[in-house]
């Protein structure tokens, strides 16, 4: 037994009731520093004299009340020797009556298993965290795809910096405006200030700004900080094609040694935003490319459209009134001399009505042209200086069909350009006099319609429109009536086109048999 007890590699002692030592092998010797001789007789208040050794002990003894056996670890410090860590176990010695006679202590030197056990674990946790973040960027990555995320892209970056690096004291991004040299946070879970000095340098230079203390930032931004309880931090910049989009901070509430691995997770994470915000400036990019195609393409639907009307007016319209003057120009030509005066006066009077109307299509078609390319600056109206221009302008007309039109009294004020506004009335109340009933009857009227608008309107006596004609009234070179008057088709749209270049809109109320009552809108002047 007490060969055994000499051979064995841990140290073994025996101590009576009061924790003297009675024995120890050599392996206690080795462990402990002190010898056989040395130690049998004595106690270990009487053996350790280092203050942290005691303390050590008397925990032992303290966790031994009331317990058969305790197993603790403590330090052992040796003058010239390496500290080592070692783990003790007691055991209460009791006699054949059960009678508490001493304890059995084994001690054991675990620096080294603990050692090789930490470096284990922090290698678990260094894989562990590497998983974690190679996880977190693969995410990432899925999450740039969607160039409608970014804010939630962003969003994610700053978490899995504050959780992954980890960053205690938050991690934030600020994108930088190139134009006006300023930056904003567009996302973030720091809630103290961001050191702006370094931000502008790291946006200017390009490079990241490692500062693992502030008292020694080179940016003199340490009292600014620590207000904020932050003690280091790094900057990283966002790059796309050597441009700088903004920072990604990562902030600490103590100073920090940023290692290799934390600086190329950051990096990662840097590329990875830059990615996202390129991707959604690209997609703003081409999406704004092509409303601007499909406005230039409906634009140029419309110029063809304009086009093939003003080839449809041509080959008809122009074609049928010159058609009538080349006509009567050669009956003019071949029989002058067998014509008496009055039928010379009346195929002249028919070249000059028809060279009229060919003169009223030109001039429309120009003003057609006219509104495509013109803007203006809006204005107040006189409506009823307006009015009375354009009844004179229709007064033969009026006139020949014993017209009776009834005009208010005042008009509510109204924004518009009062040239063109001219010709809209013009077009209504030819429409009225032309396919009101017999004689025409129109009543002319407006009312502010909205808190921004005024809505005018002429209302005839006339046999009223369809559902179906009503959609097509503002199309070019429609003509629903098919009756004896003349016209090519023209008149409406211009209307459309003018009240919509003053900001308003038009349309038409109608009910068969009961008369129709066409009505446009404009901007409201301020009194």
């Amino acid at each position: 037994m007490t060969r055994a007890l000499a051979q064995s590699p841990d140290g073994i002692a025996l101590l009576d009731v009061n924790g003297v030592y009675l024995y120890v092998n050599p392996a206690w010797e080795k462990i402990h520093g002190f010898s056989a001789e040395d130690s049998i007789g004595h106690t270990d208040d009487e053996l350790y004299l280092n203050e942290a050794s005691v303390r050590n002990r008397a925990e032992g003894s303290r966790r031994m009340e009331g317990k058969e056996s305790t197993e603790f670890e403590f330090n052992v410090t040796r003058s010239g020797v390496t500290p080592m860590r070692v783990r003790l176990m007691m055991t209460k010695i009791r006699d054949e009556a059960e009678n508490h006679t001493g304890y059995l202590v084994t001690s054991r030197d675990v620096t080294e298993p603990n050692r090789l056990k930490q470096a284990l674990e922090d290698e678990k946790a260094r894989l562990n965290q590497q998983y974690q973040r190679q996880k977190a960027l693969a995410s990432i990555q899925l999450a740039i795809n969607e160039p409608d995320e970014l804010a939630t892209a962003l969003d994610q970056i700053v978490e899995m910096v504050t959780e992954l690096l980890p960053a205690s004291g938050g991690a934030s991004i600020l994108l930088g405006n190139a134009s006006d040299q300023t930056y904003t946070v567009s996302a973030s879970s720091a809630s103290g200030q961001l050191p702006s000095i370094a931000t502008r340098w790291i946006i200017d230079n390009r490079k990241p700004v490692v500062v693992s203390d502030v008292q020694n930032d080179p940016f003199g931004t340490d009292s600014l900080l620590k207000e904020f309880g932050l003690h280091a931090y790094v900057g990283v910049p966002l790059l796309s094609d050597n441009l700088c989009l903004g920072v990604l901070y990562a902030l600490d509430t103590a100073p920090r040694e940023y290692s290799t691995n934390d600086m190329a997770f950051l990096t990662t994470l840097a590329d990875r935003a830059s990615a996202a915000i390129s991707k959604v400036q690209l997609y703003e990019q081409l999406r704004e490319a092509n409303r601007i195609l499909r406005s230039q393409t409906a634009d140029l639907a419309v110029r063809n459209a304009d086009l093939d009307a003003f080839a449809h007016s041509v080959a008809h319209d122009l074609k049928n009134p010159l058609t009538t003057i080349m006509g009567f120009a050669e009956m003019l030509l071949d029989d002058y001399g067998l014509l008496d005066d009055e039928e010379r006066k009346k195929y002249m009077g028919i070249i000059a009505q028809r060279g009229v109307k060919m003169r009223q299509i030109v001039d429309e078609l120009l003003l057609m042209s006219q509104l495509r390319n013109q803007e203006v600056q809006l204005s107040p109206l006189n409506m009823q200086a307006i009015v009375d221009e354009a009844l004179q302008r229709l007064d033969t007309i009026r006139r020949e069909r014993g017209a009776i039109v009834h005009i208010p009294e005042s008009w509510p004020p109204a924004l518009g350009y009062a040239q063109w506004l001219e010709e809209v009335w013009v077009n209504y109340l030819s429409n009225g006099l032309k396919y009101g009933g017999r004689p025409p009857e129109i009543w002319l009227g407006a009312r502010e319609d909205a808190a921004e608008s005024v809505r005018f309107w002429i209302k005839d006596n006339g046999p009223g429109l369809s559902a179906e004609d009503q959609k097509l009234l503002f199309l070019p070179f429609t003509r629903l009536h098919t009756s004896q008057e003349e016209g090519h088709g023209l008149g409406l749209s211009i209307v459309k086109r003018i009240v919509e270049k003053c900001r308003g809109s038009v349309g038409v109320d109608s009910t068969p048999g009961a008369g129709s009552t066409f009505w446009f809108t404009l901007p409201r002047a301020k009194e």
